[in-house]
């Protein structure tokens, strides 16, 4: 094969520093916005983005030359610049150390998508925390 197949898809969720409520509504598009374009600088597909107030969504699909860490850190790092340059000069913004991540079938993407932009839906019902342990023990 003389090009490298990729199809691996992950689903990232990461949550503000104490899970505080830190994200607005007023510039949650614009965030994700500027996900995505950092990702495209990376080479890493940004396919959907979902922000909440204390967490953020994002499947993507990574270059074979970054390994998730490298992704998420890149991800992480440039948006809450952004969101410090932009939205708290104050420099509070803040997201926690760690992620979850998990693996998804490309014949999943379309329900992971929908998972993804029904967040609201999900949290009228549980908990950030809730869904984090729902989620690693379906996949």
């Amino acid at each position: 094969m003389p090009k490298t197949l990729n199809r691996v898809w992950i689903h990232a969720i990461w949550g503000t520093k104490y899970r505080e409520p830190l994200i607005k509504r007023y510039f949650r598009g614009k965030l994700n916005s500027f996900i995505k374009q950092q990702g495209a600088k990376w080479g890493i597909q940004v396919d959907t983005v979902k922000s909440m107030p204390d967490h953020m969504h994002v499947l993507m699909k990574i270059p074979t030359t970054l390994n998730i860490s490298q992704a998420i850190k890149l991800i992480k790092g440039a948006s809450s610049k952004w969101t410090n340059d932009h939205h708290f000069p104050s420099q509070k913004f803040e997201w926690q150390e760690g992620y979850g991540v998990f693996s998804v079938s490309y014949c999943d993407l379309s329900k992971i998508r929908k998972y993804i932009y029904n967040q609201e839906i999900h949290h009228s019902k549980k908990t950030y925390e809730e869904e984090l342990k729902i989620l690693s023990k379906s996949r």
